[in-house]
């Protein structure tokens, strides 16, 4: 059980120094934002970074800003849950469903993400995949594999989840085994 619990604290820490260093994106995002709004406004034109490559990386700024904090979104039980059908179920019945899900639905669907994601961004760094607009951001493969990379980085999260619902089902009365969304119910 000490080994479950050491790879799911590892991987949250992982996560959480990862998802830091993330939020600088949504800094860099913030400036690209003005620089764009401003020179539209004024009508200047900065060479080599028009509108469109700007408002581009506006967007690939936002996806790798919430695709890199995904993982530790749900560790945290930060995302959004809608738990209407699990509302009134006791915290160990949430946790065998949600273990179940896991093991049965989220892994699965998570690896075969990544697994076709990979291809998905082999094939575009492979054609130096580019904008489709002729003034657009080239590199287009650098924003799929930070979609990629963010995705098996859900796919670890997950798996330290399910370290940390053994581990709260295998030892009862154990308060560090808890997880986050399991905690404000019980």
């Amino acid at each position: 059980m000490r080994f479950l619990t050491a790879y799911a604290d590892t991987v949250q820490r992982v996560l959480a120094v990862i998802g830091a260093l993330a939020g600088w994106l949504f800094v860099l995002n913030v400036v690209v934002i003005c620089i764009d709004v401003v020179t539209r406004k004024i009508g200047l034109q900065i060479p080599g970074l028009g509108s469109t490559r700007l408002q581009e990386l506006e967007w690939h700024f936002h996806m790798g800003l919430f695709i890199l904090w995904l993982g530790l979104a749900y560790l945290r039980a930060g995302h959004v849950r809608i738990d209407v059908a699990v509302s009134r179920m006791r915290p160990r019945t949430l946790a065998w469903v949600e273990l179940v899900g896991l093991l049965l639905l989220g892994i699965p669907y998570a690896a075969v993400l990544v697994y076709f994601g990979a291809d998905f961004t082999w094939k575009s760094w492979l054609a130096n995949e580019g904008s489709e607009s002729a003034t657009g951001l080239p590199w287009r493969w650098l924003a799929k594999s930070v979609l990629e990379f963010g995705l098996a980085l859900l796919l670890v999260a997950m798996t330290a989840m399910v370290a940390r619902l053994v581990v709260y089902l295998r030892t009862p009365g154990a308060a560090d085994a808890v997880p986050p969304h399991l905690q404000r119910r019980g």
